[in-house]
């Protein structure tokens, strides 16, 4: 099964790269943005200010228990992580006149 998965990716690759080049595109460059530090910076700090907010929450309040606001809060903050990390690389995309 996994050879058959990464079969399906290279031949998906390759017919990527084919279809750059029948447009009359370089394949080498192409825009790959991928994740940047600033994207695993934010997630690296805000997931766990999630888990552990949730965590908080949930000592204090009875709305749900300690596991579900923390996965809760988990993807609350690392989404937000993930927000501030995009306005960052935008911004500074268009500092650097892109």
């Amino acid at each position: 099964m996994i050879f058959g998965i990464v079969y399906i990716a290279i031949t998906a690759s390759n017919r990527q790269k084919i279809a750059m080049i029948e447009a009359g595109m370089n394949p080498n460059d192409k825009d790959d943005e991928g994740f940047s530090p600033w994207s695993n910076g934010y997630l690296f700090i805000f997931v766990p200010l999630g888990i552990i907010l949730g965590n908080v929450l949930a000592h204090y309040t009875n709305f749900l228990d300690a596991g579900q606001l923390g996965l809760l809060g988990a993807f609350l903050f690392g989404g937000l992580g993930m927000l501030l990390a995009r306005r960052q690389n935008d911004k500074k995309k268009q500092d650097s006149g892109e």
